[in-house]
């Protein structure tokens, strides 16, 4: 998948969705949409997700 692509993922039993901002050898830097309070809080938004539980969202 490339940068500034549409994800969605499972965490902690929720499935968030977000935009890839950067790409890592086996991870990606999500921007997430929508985010929680606690996702703002603890990770300002935006998170370090393993590139096996990333799904390209369909156009």
């Amino acid at each position: 998948m490339e940068t500034q692509t549409n994800v969605t993922f499972k965490w902690e039993n929720a499935t968030l969705l977000g935009l890839i901002e950067k790409e890592y050898e086996n991870s990606f830097l999500i921007e997430v949409k929508e985010p929680s309070e606690e996702i703002i809080e603890k990770y300002n938004g935006r998170m370090v997700v393993s590139k096996k539980i990333c799904q390209k969202l369909t156009d």
